[in-house]
């Protein structure tokens, strides 16, 4: 009789930790993942092409400065017109760096992850890992959402997403320069302090 009641008693302790463990607060990041084709319209690739002299000071003095029968005679030796080039060449770099990088808008790639937290309990340090280089934005969980055009470009292959607390939700836009495959989003990793997220591919 005593071993039966222990058995019960060792069942039902069983029970009560696994609901214990079940109802217990965690948290759940989820990411689903969007991907498509992407081609940079030719007329838009032709023009940030034609804008490549501007990058260099060499080639924006051929390209911009003509120097006249005086110039020629008696040459400006102040360096003004260097200067003023050379701000502009640096202006362009720092401010539109795919003009200077020409294999930058070559895209061939759009991904559009969805990251959420449905659990009860904060992620902390939740980070997307892409398995090719990637370029992005990554939208903010709360507050006033900024448009896409106006959020500052991230760069490489993992992207900090911050913490998620529950039902917050964050959007993350990236281009790349390989082709988008079913294979490459299910390699995409979601992982935060304390394990992995789940990846679900939407076609």
């Amino acid at each position: 009789m005593f071993k039966h009641v222990m058995q019960a008693i060792g069942f039902i302790a069983t029970c009560v930790g696994l609901y214990a463990w079940y109802t217990a607060p965690k948290e759940r990041p989820q990411a689903e993942v969007y991907f498509a084709d992407f081609e940079v319209p030719p007329p838009l690739a032709q023009q940030l092409r034609a804008l490549a002299p501007l990058t260099t000071l060499d080639d924006a003095r051929g390209q911009f400065f003509k120097p006249g029968l005086r110039h020629k005679i008696l040459p400006d030796t102040s360096g003004t017109v260097d200067q003023v080039l050379g701000s502009v060449a640096a202006f362009v770099n720092d401010k539109v760096p795919l003009i200077q990088h020409r294999g930058d808008f070559a895209f061939k790639a759009y991904w559009h992850v969805t990251v959420s937290n449905p659990g009860t309990r904060t992620a902390s340090a939740v980070t997307l890992r892409f398995p090719v280089p990637a370029t992005g934005v990554v939208t903010t969980p709360r507050g006033t959402q900024t448009p896409i055009q106006d959020l500052p470009p991230l760069t490489g292959s993992t992207f900090a997403l911050g913490n998620l607390q529950p039902a917050d939700q964050v959007q993350f836009y990236a281009w790349t320069l390989v082709p988008a495959t079913e294979e490459l989003a299910r390699q995409i990793m979601l992982t935060h302090d304390t394990g992995q997220g789940q990846i679900h591919v939407k076609h």
